[in-house]
């Protein structure tokens, strides 16, 4: 629950280290927004945002995509202690009406795979 803010000394000082914001930066998403747009080495991951607060607290998501971020927003469940928490986050994501089928794609393994670094031998042997 810290402002994403805290994190811009680090990537400015290390332009090349690429950097993902847990559960999106939720709750301050004012401070998510500029960080994100000064610093195109942040991703964000949505976490337990996609199940353990409100479906409405969930759609703070929509105003990451409507500001173009939708290829650096990557799915994270934190399922350590409820596996669950996977199948939950992967149906909040399907069925969330303000996402394309394109931009769910990208959420659920494209960016990832791309701030992975994986190569297409790597992504060809995971479909």
């Amino acid at each position: 629950m810290h402002s994403p803010l805290v994190l811009e000394e680090a990537l400015l000082r290390h332009p090349r280290l690429r950097i993902y914001a847990m559960h999106a930066g939720w709750p301050i998403l004012d401070d998510m927004l500029p960080t994100m747009y000064t610093d195109p080495q942040l991703y964000v991951d949505i976490g337990m945002i996609c199940y353990m607060i409100p479906r409405k607290g969930f759609y703070y998501l929509e105003q990451l995509v409507n500001e173009r971020f939708g290829r650096r927003i990557m799915f994270g469940s934190d399922n350590m202690i409820w596996p669950q928490a996977v199948e939950l986050g992967i149906a909040a994501i399907n069925k969330a009406p303000f996402l394309s089928a394109a931009e769910k794609r990208d959420i659920l393994f494209n960016n990832a795979a791309r701030f992975l670094r994986l190569t297409e031998k790597e992504i060809k042997a995971m479909q």
